[in-house]
């Protein structure tokens, strides 16, 4: 496939999905359906970010009732969201939350603050889940950090294709008045 022509926007998509295939697996056996993910998938270098991890339980009978999360030595870690229900402690770079329950056949949102890498590249979270019985279950999940630009999708871009569509509709107008002149003109004399 040619890929010279691509814009760094495809570029960008393309390393996000190919991360999220990549990293957003358990690094032990486990059950298909259990996925965790993370959002959002893609930060910019040096971005002040919440970083959101939602925690399944695809199939413990006794539920998930503690997550670590291990955050990349690059990724400056600022605080951690306080669930209701759950403790929380901090070693370093890691963050536990304890006490608390998923059940089975559901997830859980834990969260996190903090600063992106001043590097483009992929970052790695480990994210340990387990239950009361000893039984865990780790995650290596990908974040990409970018240097892309993002998307220009607010209003800015809405007016500039407004302003596209009325300058295209002007042009078809005056050639439409054009011709309708030009046939008057052309017309034969009554009489």
């Amino acid at each position: 496939m040619r890929c010279s022509g691509w814009s760094s926007h495809v570029i960008s998509a393309c390393s996000a999905a190919a991360a999220a295939l990549l990293f957003v697996a358990p690094a032990a056996a486990a059950t298909p359906e259990m996925t965790l993910s993370v959002d959002p998938p893609t930060v910019r270098v040096g971005e002040n970010v919440d970083v959101v991890f939602s925690v399944p339980n695809g199939d413990d009978k006794w539920g998930v009732d503690h997550v670590t999360l291990g955050i990349p030595a690059d990724f400056q870690l600022w605080d951690a969201e306080a669930k209701t229900g759950w403790t929380q402690s901090r070693t370093g770079q890691a963050v536990t939350w304890g006490g608390g329950q998923i059940p089975r056949g559901q997830f859980g949102r834990f969260a996190i603050r903090g600063t992106a890498p001043r590097n483009p590249e992929t970052v790695l979270f480990n994210v340990l889940l387990g239950d009361s019985k000893g039984k865990s279950t780790t995650y290596h999940v990908g974040l990409l950090v970018s240097d892309a630009q993002p998307h220009d999708t607010d209003a800015r871009s809405l007016g500039k294709a407004a302003l596209v569509v009325a300058i295209v509709a002007g042009i078809l107008a005056l050639g439409a008045l054009a011709t309708a002149l030009y046939l008057w003109v052309r017309r034969p004399p009554l009489g």
